[in-house]
């Protein structure tokens, strides 16, 4: 058994409601910094709550309380070598994430694609509108279950 490739394999795993690689949900957001080094941006979201960090070079963000500092929602964004344990990741089509999760609990249409929210899974899918991800997925996010409101402006 390759061990150093079922170590990688793990670190690019993306577990809905809890995490995607080695970053989890409910984890302090200096820790995330420590990570992943200085912060491209923050931006604090409209419901005064929350704030979203970006480190488009590791192509990862992620959304913390502003009370407690605690992560809530992970994003990847274009990165195809990050996957659920189904292989549901960036590039792969709208029709394979529904295949493999049914419907989605909700849709809030973007700027550059359609956000499916599986709430009550934990999980959510920016599919894009145009070009060479046009009706694939671009991002993924892992939240918390049943927070999705909290996030996103459903």
């Amino acid at each position: 058994m390759d061990f150093a490739a079922a170590a990688s394999s793990l670190d690019r795993r993306i577990v809905p409601g809890h995490s995607i690689g080695h970053y989890v949900l409910g984890q302090d957001v200096a820790g995330l910094v420590a990570s992943l080094g200085p912060l491209y941006g923050g931006a604090d979201l409209p419901n005064d709550s929350l704030t979203g960090y970006y480190w488009p070079l590791k192509r990862v963000g992620a959304v913390a309380s502003r009370r407690t500092h605690k992560i809530v929602a992970l994003a990847v964004s274009l990165d195809d070598t990050y996957a659920t344990d189904g292989g549901i990741g960036a590039g792969v089509r709208l029709d394979a994430v529904r295949r493999a999760l049914g419907p989605e609990d909700a849709v809030d249409p973007a700027q550059s694609g359609d956000m499916l929210v599986y709430d009550t899974l934990g999980i959510a899918f920016v599919v894009g509108y145009a070009g060479a991800l046009e009706g694939r997925v671009s991002a993924v996010f892992v939240l918390l279950r049943g927070h999705a409101h909290e996030i996103f402006p459903l």
